[in-house]
């Protein structure tokens, strides 16, 4: 499995365990499915708590559910709001951050000059669209680093919306666990 994290914080964006698409070397694309999840059902082999104590059923236990896109509950994503103005603003910080951080990484100048190139390319993307998109920062809620972009899109056939996410491709690194 690879885990791409993020540059900038270490937060753990997506797997490939999901469906991934890079889109012109700049920006990569995860599907993402609504899923439901039950907290609580654990079962074990041979434990039965009301043969143990004699009281029947789940006394005491809440059941917890939650509800929402797996690519957010497992990578324990966190929303978070942007206006265009201040999306540009973040994207500012955002690229000079990570300017650094590639020269901090020893990257040839050519390899900086084709990121900023492809960042560039993926902004002129996403722009148009920033106030249908959903914002999400990872698990560290750390502000300065990537900024998942969530969209809904119709799918091909016109049958349903498909949830994507967004995150660029140089903000990321990959690791092969």
């Amino acid at each position: 499995m690879i885990i791409y994290k993020d540059l900038l914080t270490g937060d753990e964006m997506f797997t490939d365990s999901s469906k991934v698409r890079l889109i012109d070397d700049s920006l990569y694309e995860v599907e993402c499915r609504p899923v439901t999840r039950k907290q609580g059902e654990i079962e074990i082999a041979g434990f039965n708590p009301s043969a143990d104590d004699g009281v029947d059923g789940d006394v005491g236990t809440d059941e917890t559910v939650e509800t929402g896109l797996d690519l957010v509950l497992n990578q324990r994503l966190s929303e978070t709001g942007f206006s265009k103005n201040d999306y540009k603003n973040y994207l500012k910080t955002y690229t000079k951050d990570l300017q650094e951080k590639w020269k901090s990484l020893e990257w040839t100048d050519g390899q900086i000059i084709e990121a900023k190139s492809k960042l560039t390319e993926a902004v002129k993307k996403i722009l148009p669209k920033i106030g249908d998109l959903q914002f999400f920062l990872g698990e560290s809620i750390n502000p300065d680093g990537m900024v998942g972009l969530l969209e809904y899109r119709q799918k091909e056939d016109g049958s349903a919306e498909v949830p994507i996410m967004m995150f660029f491709k140089h903000g990321l690194q990959e690791e092969k666990v």
